[in-house]
């Protein structure tokens, strides 16, 4: 049955990839190449606008990315004449910019256009769009190259893009349309989860929820979605590294619980958490320094923590039914993460917030771990029913020995549970007084071997005479003959 389920999900999960792959194929423009040419050079000591112009810019790395390198930057930018309309937007779809100052030559001096980026403020902003975006033409002859100064408070990320107005308003709401989704999905499994933990009062549901949470709030940051509260504001860049860290935390405790990792391998779990701490102390060597080197090995160590927790699960895979969900779950988010991660400080490849594949990876680890905690959960009680039952068998197989060896040192013992003979348990006392006048000692001899008064004695045996239901020795003899013979 399980195997089942885990092909039906595999085909889900590659459904899920290949059909959105296949729309937005349809839709996807000719290579930015094509429309515009975008040299640079990185701003060591501060310029007069007029000096820039002289200076020598040099051609972008493919991955249009400089890495830890951050700092200011100028970038040439030359829009090549396209049969699009005159007007073109041009947006840069990464979070961490502080500002582009746009200029254009004009008589030998370069003349302000425009600003956009997360330092300035909403209504400010040339185009209100989350991520730092202005209008540029194509047509004109001289009017079409662009001197941008660009600030990278972080890394030095300028995945410049440029489309048509209407191309442009298409790309909007698409993105909406996946964000939706996305998010919304997001909302609905967290609800889900914070039911379930209060009802159920289990940690793994908590952990799932937090990470989660962070989770989500991370990919708010990156896709800018977040970027228009913040904008003005240095915390931005405060609460993003505040948000890494909150997602490792989550997601060791998560996988600890999940996997039981504590119980299985105590010691090593505990060093999960230098991981953090290591992260913590790297985060404020940059915060000190403003060097994103600093980041670019803290967000390297953090993220390698997720492939080690995978690989636990992997290794339980056959021990721990639900650890295949887990192995299923991350199959695809975290290379996907760790490729997204590195990119930003490695500067090796091209990295850009839209998400697309990340988003649809960490969908499918939302609806697989949504059913993989449900079997989790429906397994611990079956296994707790069955030790349950379990329990009590041993119990009553202990307390049948117990009894067997007691009736072999004294059957009369039975007589201090209810019983077919008595109407109530005998006393202690009772059952030695019983087991004496069975052997045929009077009351005096009684009383001197349990050292007690005869009137004493005479009291025991009226009340073992009412709780057995008889009114002679005799009688009293026969009806609990089977206890001794």
């Amino acid at each position: 049955m399980l195997i089942k389920q885990l092909k039906a999900l595999l085909l889900f999960i590659g459904f899920c990839i290949t059909s959105p792959y296949q729309c937005i194929s349809q839709n996807t423009i000719k290579s930015n190449s094509e429309a515009f040419s975008l040299t640079y050079f990185k701003e060591d000591i501060s310029l007069s606008r007029n000096e820039i112009t002289s200076k020598r810019f040099t051609t972008m790395p493919k991955s249009s990315s400089f890495g830890v390198k951050n700092g200011t930057y100028w970038f040439k930018l030359t829009i090549k004449k396209t049969e699009y309309s005159t007007n073109l937007i041009s947006y840069i779809p990464t979070h961490n910019i502080g500002f582009i100052e746009v200029y254009q030559l004009e008589n030998q001096n370069l003349k302000y256009i425009t600003s956009t980026g997360n330092n300035v403020a909403r209504n400010n902003l040339p185009l209100d769009y989350k991520f730092p975006s202005f209008k540029v033409n194509s047509k004109k002859l001289n009017d079409n190259t662009y001197f941008l100064k660009v600030l990278f408070p972080k890394e030095a990320n300028f995945p410049l893009k440029i489309k048509s107005e209407k191309k442009f308003l298409s790309y909007l709401l698409e993105k909406k349309t996946i964000n939706s989704l996305y998010y919304g999905t997001c909302i609905i499994i967290l609800l889900m989860n914070i039911f379930f933990f209060i009802k159920f009062k289990d940690k793994t549901y908590l952990y799932y929820t937090l990470f989660l949470s962070s989770l989500g709030i991370n990919f708010l940051l990156y896709d800018g979605s977040l970027i228009h509260l913040f904008r003005g504001n240095s915390f931005y860049y405060k609460l993003e590294l505040i948000i890494h860290l909150t997602n490792e935390i989550w997601f060791i405790l998560f996988s600890i619980s999940f996997l039981n990792l504590n119980i299985r391998i105590p010691k090593i779990t505990k060093s999960f958490f230098i991981f953090p701490i290591i992260v913590i102390l790297l985060y404020s060597c940059y915060l000190i320094t403003n060097n994103f080197y600093f980041i670019g090995i803290a967000d390297t160590i953090g993220i390698s923590l997720f492939p080690i927790l995978w690989f636990f699960g992997l290794l339980y895979y056959k021990k721990i039914p639900y650890a295949k969900f887990y192995v299923l779950g991350y199959l695809l988010i975290i290379p996907f993460a760790v490729f997204f991660i590195i990119g930003y400080p490695s500067g090796f490849w091209e990295v850009h917030g839209d998400m697309l594949i990340v988003k649809i990876a960490s969908w499918l680890d939302i609806i697989v771990f949504t059913y993989a905690i449900s079997y989790r959960l429906k397994t611990k009680f079956e296994n707790n029913n069955l030790n349950i039952k379990q329990l009590k068998i041993d119990i009553e197989v202990a307390k049948n020995k117990l009894a067997s060896k007691n009736n072999s040192i004294n059957p009369y013992l039975v007589l201090l549970n209810e019983n077919e003979l008595t109407s109530k348990p005998l006393t202690l006392r009772e059952i030695d007084i019983l087991k004496h006048l069975n052997e045929g000692f009077n009351n005096k001899e009684i009383s001197e071997k349990l050292f007690i008064s005869p009137n004493t004695v005479k009291h025991h045996i009226r009340n073992i005479y009412i709780k057995i239901n008889v009114n002679s020795r005799t009688s009293l003899k026969e009806k609990t003959f089977k206890l001794v013979y």
